[in-house]
């Protein structure tokens, strides 16, 4: 399989009000899948055994901020407060046909500025899963 680069990432918040394209000046996106263990460990077992439960997962968006009310400014972020409803996609190695696409509904726990004395500010968005991801190629 060929390589590619991060910089073909492409991620998008899809809200019921606004679908807002977030790639651009973005330096990272982490998706970090989760499940749940139930502990079965019983009676003279002497190591404990678990079995799977529920799936979650977490997602981190990372950027450059970019001022102003258009793209990745002010306007953008806003559709990213806390407890706003959504689904993010991602699209890792653009968005060509046949390349993968994943959407996963997400609550946004709300964009993060970090404002460096001598350096560029970063705004960082955590996401809650919120349901099942999916998994399609691109069309």
């Amino acid at each position: 399989m060929t390589a590619y680069a991060g910089s073909s990432l492409v991620v998008t918040w899809i809200q019921a009000a606004a679908t807002t394209i977030l790639t651009g000046d973005h330096k990272s996106l982490t998706y970090t899948p989760s499940i749940s263990f139930y502990d079965q460990t019983a009676g003279a077992d002497t190591h404990k055994s678990y079995i799977s439960g529920v799936k979650d997962g977490s997602l981190t968006f990372n950027a450059v901020m970019q001022s102003g009310t258009g793209s990745g400014g002010t306007l953008t972020y806003s559709t990213l407060t806390e407890g706003n409803l959504g689904t993010l996609r991602f699209q890792p190695e653009g968005t060509s046909s046949p390349n993968p696409k994943y959407e996963v509904p997400a609550l946004s726990q709300g964009a993060q500025f970090s404002y460096p004395y001598d350096n560029v500010v970063e705004v960082t968005v955590n996401f809650q899963q919120n349901g099942a991801r999916s998994e399609s190629p691109s069309s």
